[in-house]
């Protein structure tokens, strides 16, 4: 795959994954031409995202409804386009107050190769019950620092019934201590919420745990595997071989 299809496939997941976790939490969605607008209902900016998809008609009226979709619903937001999509898009948000913040990389691991051993001690457990997902839910608000209700709301048992949609729990000594999780769709594999309690951070456990994604994926029969890297994550990623070839770039109101 050139490294345009691999840019469209993190963009397909990445749009479809997010929109299906707004839509299984009681959030909302707006789809129109060239946009896609997500909103999860809760107050944190980076959980409300717009999409600029392809070269906008009109870029100043294609944002402003997205600006008013969310204004209207009283909750912050971020704007994202892959960098070389749409510079008129680009230009027109910052004309509107929503300046460039960052880029975030959207990266991708093709062909997928075979998974190292896990770190010793760990074992990752598939959630499929409530027990175990009421211990990932706690990993994940503590290892991303969100509070547990968001985290409750986002990751509930509805997403657990998404078709394509699966989550791990990390294990060491009885306890629970990283999660990830996995959404497969069109023979790409999206790596999702990969997070380490801080005591157990610096051991290899988050890399363990996106190569579970990754392997799992290739059982599926996915070809291509990609994720959304933070800062202290993209060296790890790196490390494993997945590459940075769609760089979202990020805007939003200076408040």
């Amino acid at each position: 795959m050139t490294d345009d299809e691999l840019a469209a496939a993190v963009d397909a997941n990445y749009w479809e994954s997010f929109a299906l976790m707004a839509k299984s939490c009681g959030g909302d969605v707006l789809t129109r031409e060239g946009v896609l607008a997500v909103s999860t209902g809760l107050p944190v900016a980076m959980l409300n995202i717009g999409f600029v998809k392809k070269p906008l008609a009109n870029p100043h009226s294609s944002l402003r409804e997205m600006v008013e979709f969310y204004d209207s619903a009283g909750l912050p937001f971020v704007l994202r386009v892959r960098e070389g999509v749409d510079r008129d898009a680009e230009e027109a948000m910052e004309a509107m107050g929503l300046p460039y913040g960052d880029t975030v990389p959207g990266m991708t691991l093709h062909p997928l190769p075979a998974s190292p051993e896990p770190v010793g001690g760990l074992e990752i457990e598939t959630v499929r019950d409530e027990q175990r997902l009421c211990r990932y839910q706690e990993v994940a608000a503590e290892g991303f620092g969100m509070p547990i209700d968001f985290v409750k709301q986002l990751m509930g048992p509805r997403l657990l019934d998404v078709p394509g949609f699966e989550s791990y729990l990390g294990i060491m000594g009885g306890e629970a201590v990283a999660t990830s999780s996995l959404y497969t769709g069109g023979g790409i594999a999206g790596v999702y919420n990969v997070a380490t309690l801080a005591s157990h951070r610096r051991r290899g456990i988050g890399e363990a745990m996106t190569w579970h994604s990754v392997s799992r994926s290739r059982e599926l029969g996915c070809s291509v595997a990609t994720l959304q890297a933070s800062v202290m994550g993209q060296p790890v990623y790196a490390r494993m071989g997945f590459r940075a070839v769609a760089p979202y770039r990020t805007f939003h109101r200076p408040d």
